[in-house]
C-alpha cells in the first residue's frame, strides 16, 4: 500500500482543523430515499435506544442497550484518534471517492488465493453507510448498494462528515456506540481526553468489538493497539519512536463493577412501565425513542465501589463457609436517596439482573422488632420499663426460644432489645398486633406482617430496601423516608422526562419516641448483638445505632443501622432459602455494614 505523501498528510491536518459544517440547506440532502436537513439528522437516523447511567455528580457509571455518548465534533477529538482510524481502517481515505478499488482488488486477490473472503475492502464511507442505512441488508446486497452509492453518498455528505458520522455511530463493544461512549466505558473519561495508546486500542477493537475489547481480552486488545500504532508510524502520522513509547504505556481501564447491571435491573424493574410511557409520549411514528436516555441516579460512584469491594472482601475471606450464599446491600441518606446498592454477588453476570435489595422478599427476623418496640414506646413505655422475658409456651406445646438460651424473669426494654430477646418481644406485641402493623406501614413497609407470635419475630416477608427506609425514618428524626434511585431522566434531545424533585417528608414519629428508639439502637452496637458493627477510629456525625436479624435455621441474616447521615441495610442468605452455616445478623452482615459505613464516614 503506497505511503501517503506529505501533501496527503497536510490535507488530513487541514481537514481536522476546519470547523464541521452545520449541515446542508433545508431538505437538500437525499440519502437512500430519505431527506435530511443537517448531518446531525443523518447521525440520529436509525439509531437504537439505550440508557446511560450517571452518578449523583454526573460521573459515568455504565450503560444498557445502545448507549451513545455525547456527540463529539471532530475538532474536539484528539487528532491522533482520527489518524489512527484512517491508518488502520482506510489508508487511502483522502484519495478515493468512496470506493477504494485498490482495496477491492486486493480483497478479491486474497479471496482467490485463500478460497474465502477474509478482507472486505470496505472504505470508511462504505462502513458508515452500512452502520446508518444498510445494516439490515444481506451481505451481497449490501455490498452492491455500497459500490453503487458510495460515490454519491460521499459527494453529498463530505469526507469530514463521514468521519464525524462514523466516530459517533460505530459500535465499540460493551454496549458503547460512538467513541465518546467507548472512552467512558473503557477508560472512564470523555473522548476528548484520549491518549495516543487509548485511541489505538479503541480503533484496534473495531473489527470485532465484542471479542477484542480490553475487558473481554486485554492481551488481544493490547496486540491490536500495537498493530494500529505500527500502521500510524507506517503512514507517517507518528514517528517510530512515538509509536514505541506509546506501546509501553498501560492505559488505566475503568473499574469493571456491578453498578450498571444493578442500576439497569432497577430501572427495568421499577420504572419499566413509566419508561415505556415516556418513549411513547415523546416520539411520533412507531412511538419508540431513538438515541440514548441519560439517567442521573442518586448513587455515589465512590461509595458504590467501596460497597462492592467490601462485600467481596468479607465474602471471599469467609471462603467455603459462604458457598452459595448471596448478599444484598442498600445505603440511603436522610432524603431517601440511594447512595449505594448491591443486588447480589453475581448480578453483573445474570441476564435477568435480579436485584435482591429491591426485588427479593425475605423474612427480616429480629430486625422487625424495631416496629414492636416503637409501638411499645408510643403507648407510654420507656427504655427503663420492665418486661417479662421468661419462657413462653403455648397450649399446643410450641415454645418461643431465645438465641442465647437465657430466659430471665425481668428485663428492661433496653436490655431486651439489645440482646434481642424473642420472649420479651412476643409479650410486648401480645394484644398490640394492629399497633405494630400500623407503625410498620407508617414507616414504609408495604407488605402485610405476619400474624400471631410470628409478628414480633419478623416471620412476615419484606424487601431490604423497605426495611432500610424504615430505619432511615428513625435516623432522620422521625420523618418519612421514601427510597429512590433516580434524580432525573432526559431523552436523547436533552428534554427532561422525569424528575424526582423535592418532596415533603411527613413526620411519622414523635421526637420523644425517636430519642428513646435511638437509645435502644445505640445499645445494640455498644452492648448487644451488634457489637461486631461498632465503628472504631472514625469520627461520626451524631450517634450510631442498628439492629441484627436472624431467621430460623440461619436462612436469613441481616443488619440494618445508621451512622454519619447514612442508613445501610445488609442481607445475607441463599436464593433457594436453604440454611446457611451459622451465619447470624451479628456476624457477616454486621461486618459488611461496618466496612461500608467506615468508608462512608471517612469520605465525608
Amino acid at each position: 500500500m503506497p505511503r501517503p505523501t506529505r501533501l496527503h498528510r497536510s490535507a488530513l491536518a487541514a481537514a481536522c482543523a476546519l470547523p464541521l459544517l452545520a449541515g446542508t440547506p433545508a431538505l437538500a440532502m437525499e440519502l437512500f430515499g430519505e431527506q435530511f436537513r443537517t448531518v446531525d439528522d443523518v447521525l440520529a437516523y436509525n439509531r437504537g435506544t439505550g440508557l446511560r447511567f450517571l452518578d449523583r455528580q454526573g460521573r459515568f457509571l455504565g450503560s444498557a442497550g445502545e448507549a451513545h455518548g455525547d456527540t463529539v465534533r471532530l475538532e474536539a477529538l484528539p487528532r491522533h484518534l482520527i489518524q489512527a482510524l484512517i491508518a488502520k481502517e482506510d489508508r487511502r481515505f483522502l484519495e478515493h471517492d468512496g470506493v477504494d478499488y485498490h482495496g477491492v482488488a486486493r480483497a478479491l486477490a486474497v479471496a482467490v488465493t485463500s478460497g474465502r473472503f477474509s478482507q472486505g475492502g470496505s472504505t470508511l464511507t462504505q462502513q458508515t453507510m452500512k452502520i446508518i442505512f444498510l445494516g439490515d441488508y444481506g451481505r451481497w446486497t449490501r455490498k452492491a448498494y455500497e459500490l453503487y452509492s458510495a460515490g454519491d453518498f460521499e459527494e453529498k455528505v463530505g469526507k469530514r462528515n463521514i468521519l464525524y458520522l462514523y466516530l459517533n455511530r460505530a459500535y465499540f463493544g460493551s454496549g458503547a456506540y460512538g467513541v465518546d461512549a467507548a472512552a467512558r466505558v473503557y477508560f472512564g473519561k470523555p473522548a476528548a481526553r484520549l491518549t495516543l495508546k487509548e485511541s489505538a486500542m479503541l480503533v484496534g477493537l473495531l473489527p470485532a468489538p465484542s471479542r477484542l475489547n480490553p475487558f473481554a481480552d486485554p492481551v488481544r486488545a493490547e496486540r491490536k493497539a500495537e498493530l494500529v500504532l505500527d500502521a500510524m508510524a507506517e503512514a507517517g502520522f507518528v514517528t517510530r519512536r512515538e509509536a514505541e513509547q506509546a506501546k509501553r504505556q498501560n492505559p488505566m481501564l475503568a473499574t469493571v463493577n456491578r453498578t450498571a447491571a444493578l442500576t439497569t435491573g432497577h430501572v427495568r424493574g421499577t420504572l419499566k412501565a413509566r419508561f415505556d410511557r415516556f418513549a411513547a409520549g415523546h416520539y411520533a411514528g412507531d412511538g419508540q425513542p431513538q438515541g440514548t436516555y441519560t439517567v442521573r441516579t442518586t448513587l455515589d460512584r465512590d461509595l458504590q465501589a467501596a460497597a462492592v469491594r467490601t462485600v467481596e472482601r468479607v465474602m471471599t475471606r469467609r471462603g467455603k463457609a459462604l458457598e452459595g450464599v448471596e448478599v444484598a446491600l442498600v445505603a440511603l441518606d436522610g432524603a431517601g436517596e440511594v447512595r449505594a446498592m448491591v443486588g447480589g454477588r453475581d448480578s453483573a453476570a445474570r441476564s435477568d439482573h435480579f436485584n435482591r435489595a429491591v426485588q427479593a422478599r425475605r423474612q427480616p427476623g429480629s430486625a422487625f422488632k424495631l416496629f414492636v418496640y416503637l409501638a411499645a414506646l408510643e403507648r407510654g413505655l420507656t427504655p427503663a420499663s420492665s418486661i417479662d422475658a421468661s419462657r413462653v409456651t403455648y397450649a399446643d406445646g410450641r415454645s418461643v426460644r431465645n438465641f442465647d438460651g437465657r430466659y430471665p424473669d425481668r428485663l428492661t426494654l433496653a436490655e431486651a432489645f439489645a440482646h434481642s430477646s424473642n420472649t420479651a418481644a412476643v409479650r410486648l406485641a401480645q394484644g398490640h398486633g394492629e399497633e405494630v402493623a400500623e407503625v410498620a406501614r407508617r414507616l414504609g413497609i408495604s407488605t402485610p406482617p405476619a400474624s400471631g407470635p410470628g409478628l414480633a419475630l419478623g416471620a412476615g416477608e419484606t424487601t431490604l430496601i423497605e426495611l432500610t427506609q424504615a430505619y432511615a425514618a428513625v435516623a432522620s428524626g422521625g420523618l418519612r423516608v421514601e427510597a429512590h434511585a433516580f434524580q432525573r431522566i432526559t431523552d436523547p434531545r436533552g428534554r427532561e422526562v422525569y424528575s424526582y424533585g423535592t418532596r415533603e417528608q411527613p413526620r411519622v414519629l414523635a421526637p420523644q419516641t425517636v430519642t428513646a428508639m435511638k437509645g435502644l439502637l445505640a445499645d445494640v452496637l455498644s452492648d448487644g448483638t451488634g457489637r461486631n458493627a461498632r465503628i472504631t477510629g472514625a469520627r461520626l456525625n451524631g450517634a450510631a445505632g442498628g439492629k441484627t436479624g436472624t431467621t430460623n435455621d440461619f436462612r436469613d441474616a441481616l443488619f440494618v443501622g445508621y451512622a454519619g447521615g447514612l442508613t445501610v441495610g445488609v442481607w445475607v442468605g441463599k436464593d433457594d432459602n436453604t440454611p446457611m452455616k451459622g451465619v447470624t445478623g451479628g456476624s457477616v452482615p454486621a461486618e459488611i455494614w461496618r466496612g461500608v459505613m467506615t468508608e462512608a464516614v471517612r469520605r465525608r
